[in-house]
């Protein structure tokens, strides 16, 4: 799955629940960065549908590769680690 599917996925889903991160990426680096929060803000100023079948995704892609490229979890051996701040996580079963 692509970064913009999970990520508009993770939207649809949620909607704006700020306690919740998006499939594939570190839980602690999204909150303690808040990357959720300026995420939101930029879903909120560019005014997107993600309900739409077809929502405009040039944005996410841009900022995406700018901001989150970072945090996506990598997996390690039998586990998922985050290359920035080098947390390890269990895949969920």
């Amino acid at each position: 799955m692509s970064i913009v599917d999970r990520l508009t996925a993770f939207l649809k889903k949620n909607g704006r629940d700020k306690s919740q991160t998006p499939e594939g990426f570190c839980p602690n680096c999204w909150g303690r960065q808040e990357y959720g929060a300026q995420f939101y803000e930029a879903v909120k100023n560019n005014n997107t549908d993600f309900n739409h079948p077809n929502p405009k995704v040039g944005w996410i892609l841009d900022y995406a590769d700018k901001h989150l490229s970072a945090i996506q979890l990598q997996e390690k051996e039998e586990e998922l680690v985050c290359p920035l701040c080098k947390t390890s996580y269990r895949p969920a079963e």
